[in-house]
């Protein structure tokens, strides 16, 4: 006799909300989480090591969000993200900073940066979810 299984299976976030995302992310651990993650919720996102790759890859294929880091080498997040800003204009994806920085006024720092949405490493898998929900469902 099988056992009732009472777990619902919970949509992915790629049901609700399609989009092709970009992870900018120079630490490997960090980037293979992020990957997972995403994969988990049925993305395919694509991921880069430095803000150069993140220019270079919006030249060849836009995106929708990318996933950015602030700490990278040769262009960290918030001169990338300006460039983004500047030569993307109104066609950029959305920004959502993923960082270690914690501290208090940080998530301001980085939406006055240009970026859309904020998150703190270590982070809890729903808090991504609910950031970028919340990024890209709101105008």
């Amino acid at each position: 006799m099988k056992k009732a299984s009472f777990k619902e299976e919970t949509p992915k976030l790629s049901e609700e909300l399609p989009l092709s995302i970009l992870i900018a992310e120079d630490n490997v651990i960090n980037q293979k989480l992020l990957l997972s993650i995403l994969e988990m919720q049925g993305y395919q996102p694509e991921a880069v090591a430095d803000g150069r790759d993140v220019i270079s890859s919006l030249n060849e294929k836009m995106v929708d969000l990318v996933l950015m880091d602030i700490q990278m080498p040769e262009m960290g997040g918030e001169e990338t993200t300006k460039l983004v800003r500047e030569k993307f204009k109104s066609a950029a994806p959305k920004i959502i900073a993923v960082t270690a920085y914690a501290m208090a006024g940080d998530r301001e720092k980085y939406l006055q940066a240009g970026m859309d949405g904020y998150i703190s490493k270590p982070f809890k898998i729903d808090d991504l979810i609910s950031e970028i929900r919340k990024v890209m469902i709101s105008p």
